[in-house]
């Protein structure tokens, strides 16, 4: 399982809290062995979650582990798949844009060195 500083950072208090399965627990612990970024982010919120004096989560049972972990993969896997969606309009917009204006700016050279279309 690979993850990503995304889903490191949607998990971290998952992870603290010891409700990750082995395996999962594994992939997020060679990710922040891999990523300073995502290791500094865990630090920190190590640190506040020491500085407090509660548990944001109660522990659930080990079969419930499992189930939870997939509703979270789906929510963070329709995220993602929302946000690539939006990034490929986005940029097929701009690249429409762009071919516009690009024809237009090319039109008015030609119609500005005196040609026209019925020449």
């Amino acid at each position: 399982m690979s993850m990503n500083c995304k889903i490191v950072t949607d998990i971290a208090e998952l992870y603290y809290e010891g409700l990750l399965s082995p395996e999962t627990r594994k992939a997020v612990r060679r990710h922040l062995g891999g990523c300073q970024h995502c290791r500094e982010y865990y630090r920190q919120y190590e640190r506040l979650r020491k500085t407090s004096k509660h548990s944001a989560l109660q522990p659930m049972p080990e079969d419930e582990i499992s189930e939870t972990e997939k509703r979270l993969y789906v929510n963070i896997s329709e995220k993602l798949r929302r946000r690539r969606f939006w990034n490929i309009v986005g940029t097929s917009a701009a690249i429409g844009a762009g071919s516009v204006m690009l024809t237009i700016g090319l039109l008015l050279t030609y119609h500005k060195n005196g040609h026209s279309a019925e020449s």
